[in-house]
């Protein structure tokens, strides 16, 4: 038998493997890093709304301010209110708005971890004494740390 004679045809390659359509793997890994990217905006998000970064900001601008003037009153009276405003934001109003005095003091020791009760009790009358004596470095540094680790809502 003569093979020249047989019909066949020229050997031949395949064709070349396509990327589309994507294997499932790749689909996996797809969804996958769209959830880690939707998760990590969720973070940042969270974290550039938090209001205690800008009370932070502000805590540095009246530290600043202290530094320049020494005015022992003034720096109470800024630190109060900074401390109230960011404890009206984090809590509800009824909780926080009407507490002065001792109530005050209770609420920020129980808000914030590690704070010096004593330290802190110049809160109460020095903004109302005409050149009050105290240690703005303490205060500052325990208005800073309440700041930091003030538990928000429900945690109090």
């Amino acid at each position: 038998m003569d093979f020249s004679q047989i019909p066949l045809r020229d050997i031949h390659a395949p064709e070349a493997i396509g990327w589309w359509p994507l294997a499932p793997g790749w689909w996996v890994l797809m969804l996958l890093v769209l959830i880690l990217l939707l998760l990590l905006a969720k973070v940042i998000r969270r974290k550039l709304k938090d209001p205690r970064l800008a009370a932070l900001q502000e805590l540095r601008s009246i530290e600043q301010n202290y530094r320049e003037h020494q005015n022992n009153q003034q720096l109470l009276i800024d630190c109060n209110t900074l401390l109230k405003r960011l404890a009206l934001t984090l809590h509800p109003r009824a909780q926080v708005a009407s507490l002065s005095g001792n109530e005050w003091l209770d609420f920020l020791c129980a808000s914030g971890s590690g704070l010096k009760r004593d330290e802190l009790e110049i809160l109460i009358l020095g903004p109302y004494q005409p050149n009050p004596d105290l240690d703005g470095k303490a205060l500052l540094r325990n208005c800073q740390q309440w700041l930091k680790k003030m538990r928000g809502g429900d945690d109090v």
